[in-house]
């Protein structure tokens, strides 16, 4: 079933209730673990059951039931959309302070609550999509900044065949979905390129004033650019330089692994960062698939949306596709990944310790050209 969209803003009235009899703000809600669950639990039928109702009811039989034991609980991943007005969208977005204090304070604590803390007083920041959220930053680079990159980028010599994973396993790209090149800054391409190393720590700076909560320390230096080595640790997963040649593109994917995939690789990515380092007046689009936005790039222009959800489970929500390129494409891309517990990994059916309730539960079915281009929907591909 497709998910249900709703619409806010201020021209709808941020106080009016959506059809499914909630409004806008977004309640704050937390994912399992924390002191608040993050969405309704739905209770778990017998064996060879359907799951219903969203939130406990009777044990069926009524008293004499009572000494069965109560059925395990499900944490089921939010399927919903919730959209601004779709004017505000053709505008570029809903500006989150001129929606007043109530609002601006119940849209952080959804972020806080099932995502990962933004600065939303940040200069340029606008709200593209409420639930998952997308949020795009005017500005964040500057034109100088945005071409040292390609330069360094360029001088490198290190563009190569972008790769493309399914599984979580590099796979050869025998279909084409992925066709641009890419640079991997890793601790030794920094190492060895101090132009490039300088050109993209000023995305580093910035990403620090746009995230907030528990950051890499200002002075990690390159460990900064690291993938997580221990539960709970947090840090901005290596750094991507991409070049898309007319025509080319990445076809329907999303940046998170998949939970069994996260128990082996033991960390999870919470937050994309993407930065457009040119412009593209014709194609070449970011485009969310399952919540039907594009976003167009624009120079300097940061693009962030979190691709899982703060206990590690991926959102298929934001399965994504970078659209044909009509002229050259430049993006360059930041990820803020977490260190995940997998020693108790078997103990819970494969997945990471803290993560529960999940297994079975299936993802909204997105909408998505995979199934046209040659790529069978179910292998669904991972950003490597």
């Amino acid at each position: 079933m497709q998910p249900a969209a709703h619409t806010m803003g201020r021209s709808a009235g941020l106080s009016a209730a959506t059809s499914r009899g909630t409004a806008w703000p977004p309640a704050p809600r937390r994912c399992p673990g924390a002191a608040v669950p993050a969405v309704r639990p739905v209770v778990t039928a017998a064996a060879g059951g359907k799951a219903s109702g969203s939130g406990p009811k009777a044990a069926a039989g009524g008293p004499a039931a009572a000494g069965k034991k109560a059925a395990p609980q499900q944490w089921v991943p939010p399927n919903g959309i919730l959209k601004i007005n779709p004017e505000l969208l053709a505008t570029g977005g809903l500006e989150v302070g001129r929606e007043g204090p109530q609002a601006k304070a119940s849209f952080d604590g959804h972020l806080k609550g099932l995502f990962m803390p933004v600065n939303l007083d940040h200069p340029g920041l606008r709200v593209l999509n409420i639930d998952p959220p997308l949020l795009t930053v005017e500005g964040f680079m500057s034109a100088e900044e945005c071409d040292a990159v390609v330069a360094a980028a360029t001088a490198s010599g290190l563009m190569k065949q972008s790769g493309v994973g399914v599984g979580g396993y590099q796979v050869k790209d025998a279909d084409n979905v992925r066709t641009s090149s890419t640079l991997a800054a890793t601790t030794e391409v920094l190492a060895q390129h101090a132009d490039l190393s300088s050109a993209l720590n000023v995305m580093l700076e910035r990403a620090r004033g746009l995230l907030q909560g528990q950051l890499p320390p200002a002075d990690a230096g390159a460990a900064a650019f690291a993938r997580p080595s221990a539960p709970g640790q947090i840090s901005f997963e290596l750094p991507q330089v991409a070049r898309y040649q007319p025509g080319q593109h990445f076809l329907t994917h999303e940046d998170a692994f998949p939970p069994p995939v996260v128990a082996t690789k033991g960390y999870q990515r919470r937050a994309t960062l993407l930065v457009y380092l040119n412009d593209c007046v014709e194609g070449g689009a970011t485009k969310f698939d399952v919540l039907d936005i594009a976003v167009q790039p624009r120079k300097g222009t940061a693009l962030l949306f979190f691709p899982a959800f703060s206990n590690g489970v991926n959102d298929r929500r934001t399965l994504h596709t970078a659209q044909d390129a009509v002229a050259e494409k430049w993006v360059t891309q930041l990820w803020m990944s977490v260190g995940v517990r997998t020693a108790a990994a078997s103990a819970n059916g494969g997945l990471p310790a803290f993560v529960t309730g999940v297994k079975g539960v299936s993802a909204p079915e997105p909408r998505s050209r995979a199934g046209k281009r040659g790529v069978p929907p179910q292998r669904i591909n991972t950003k490597i």
